[in-house]
């Protein structure tokens, strides 16, 4: 039986299902649910699942999965051995360097009922390192769909009340909800890949699914649109793929959110799994990149693994739990500087927070001294006030789904997000006229809902302000462009605001 063979048996076994070269499913060690994709294995054997970490080759499968030794492995997969002279049991196995010719000649049949010697082999130290992703990126075609699609998001989430108390209860207020650009979408789309420059992949389907829940943009440090992710409520869940908790879009690109420091100098890193979590430690201590991996075996791409390489710590806040411990020796192994800092109750920062934690006490305890104090800013929740800690994720975003009927939408061309009329109440608190945005250089932007009054007047004083229809320009006009060129553009823009004050159009600044 040869390894392609073993590969089919194994993915009728499984219920796999071909994805181009590969089968992909629920995974066989971990589970999952019948749609789940997983877990993938190759023709030639090798396989990974994305939820537990389990990887190996064909050899590690027949031995851990069907209990066959080492040799009768390689006599089932037709695979040789290619650790025969380094293997500790070499003398003693069939494959071993000194049986010479003898290895290639056809082996007599054991004995039935013989039990397999399984040979001593010294526990292997662990070499796994962070893995360092090949970044692509999304296409201008994706990104004309995705940034207004985006910024739509962005104004249902400001005027959704329970949904921003929910955030702001994890230590996201309003200001940083505008600042990293979150967004609600209160039902599921259907999109025509062809519209936004997406392949029609084998399964045939010709419309990308947008479910409807809390929208989470990354965005490259360039500040352009980078990738979309989508957490689906629970509602949704148990609707249909209740394993679903997250969806990436396609046509975004891989690499995961770094946010970089905002604050005076750079004393670290905090590395953590979710988005939110990312989000709630920046808006915390803004001497440090808080970086998201997505999952606990994430990696990131080698511009970020150079920066992170030049800091003299990395806090490893994986979420707390026993899986977490090999994440983390991989993080200790990348870098020396690394060390676990869990957070001290809770399972992650956005948890803390809600327990009543001081994210930035926690982190500041990890950092090297500062080489001045620390001006600390507090969190302010002006509009928005920490929820009760009864209102949960799930709970704050089902009004979106019960004021849509939960029903789909299809979109050829473009997607409008809508939202049905809220009425006006007492106790509804009034939006901020306008939100300062300090940028990684120390430079301050304001931004405003449209070009109206609050605008004059900012314009007038000198200020760099800019409406959001103004800042979709700007970031559609530089989306093409290299991240130093990019900058460069959007810091041209802004020291023009300063001077000319004006509006812009297509990135181009009009007195």
């Amino acid at each position: 039986m040869n390894t392609e063979s073993i590969v089919q048996k194994i993915a009728d076994e499984y219920h796999l299902r071909r994805r181009g070269k590969l089968y992909a499913g629920p995974c066989p060690f971990c589970g999952g649910s019948s749609r789940s994709d997983k877990f993938n294995i190759r023709p030639d054997g090798g396989y990974i699942c994305r939820g537990c970490g389990k990887t190996g080759d064909i050899i590690t499968w027949l031995r851990t999965q069907e209990n066959l030794s080492c040799p009768d492995a390689h006599d089932r997969a037709g695979r040789p051995c290619t650790m025969s002279a380094t293997c500790p049991a070499a003398d003693k196995c069939r494959y071993g360097a000194e049986k010479g010719a003898e290895k290639n000649q056809k082996q007599p049949a054991r004995p039935k009922n013989r039990s397999h010697a399984m040979p001593y082999t010294p526990p292997r130290q662990n070499t796994s390192e962070v893995p360092t992703i090949a970044p692509e990126y999304p296409s201008a075609k994706w990104l004309a769909w995705a940034e207004p699609f985006a910024a739509k998001g962005a104004e249902l989430l400001l005027q959704s009340e329970p949904e921003m108390r929910y955030l702001a209860g994890r230590g996201i207020d309003n200001q940083a909800v505008a600042r990293f650009g979150l967004g609600l979408i209160g039902h599921q789309y259907h999109v025509s890949k062809a519209a936004i420059g997406l392949a029609i992949e084998a399964d045939g389907k010709q419309k990308l699914w947008v479910p409807e829940g809390l929208l989470l943009p990354i965005h490259d440090q360039g500040g352009a649109l980078h990738r979309l992710r989508v957490r689906r409520p629970l509602a949704a869940r148990q609707k249909f793929l209740q394993d679903l908790k997250y969806v990436w879009l396609k046509g975004s690109g891989n690499l995961p959110m770094a946010n970089a420091p905002s604050g005076c100098a750079c004393r670290g890193a905090v590395i953590v799994e979710a988005e939110l979590d990312a989000m709630a430690i920046a808006v915390a201590h803004p001497d440090v990149w808080s970086i998201a991996v997505g999952t606990l075996h994430g990696g990131v791409g080698a511009d970020m693994h150079a920066i992170l390489a030049t800091l003299p710590v990395l806090l490893i806040a994986l979420d707390a739990e026993a899986k977490a411990k090999a994440a983390v020796t991989a993080w200790k192994n990348s870098y020396p500087r690394a060390k676990y800092w869990p957070t001290p109750k809770g399972k992650d920062a956005g948890d803390y927070f809600a327990l009543g934690g001081d994210l930035h006490a926690w982190i500041d305890a990890g950092l090297p001294p500062a080489a001045t104090a620390p001006s600390r800013t507090s969190t302010k929740y002006e509009a928005y006030p920490p929820i009760s800690p009864a209102l949960n994720q799930d709970e704050a975003f089902s009004p979106a789904r019960k004021q849509t009927g939960g029903e789909g939408k299809e979109e050829n061309k473009s997607v409008e997000i809508q939202e049905e009329p809220k009425e006006k109440t007492e106790t509804t608190e009034a939006r901020p006229e306008y939100i300062e945005i300090t940028l990684s250089n120390g430079k301050i932007i304001y931004l405003v809902d449209n070009n109206g009054d609050v605008w004059d007047r900012l314009t007038a004083e000198g200020k760099p302000v800019f409406s959001r229809r103004e800042l979709e320009k700007l970031k559609t006009a530089t989306s093409t462009l290299p991240p130093d060129e990019r900058i460069k553009a959007a810091m041209a823009a802004i020291e023009a605001k300063e001077v000319f004050g004006g509006y812009l159009t297509r990135g181009v600044c009009h007195g």
